[in-house]
């Protein structure tokens, strides 16, 4: 098997989405529950569109988000 060592390498999506839902369920103080509800529903901040969604194309979209939120900056 040949490695092409001059590829940069990008993290994996199941990586980046776990980061996305590990920082949800923080941010709604360990409710996997609630998380999960608002991965799934719009959100003003993502232009109306599913954190679920955003998260396929640009997780960190969805992270910095979650982060402003947690810093109650929520558009």
């Amino acid at each position: 098997m040949k490695v092409h060592r001059n590829i940069p390498l990008e993290p994996a999506r199941e990586d980046s989405a776990i980061v996305v839902w590990r920082a949800a369920i923080d941010l709604f103080g360990g409710d996997r529950s609630a998380a999960d509800r608002w991965l799934h529903h719009e959100a003003m901040g993502l232009g109306w569109k599913r954190p679920i969604d955003v998260m396929q194309d640009d997780p960190q979209q969805v992270l910095d988000l979650i982060g402003r939120i947690d810093h109650g900056v929520y558009t």
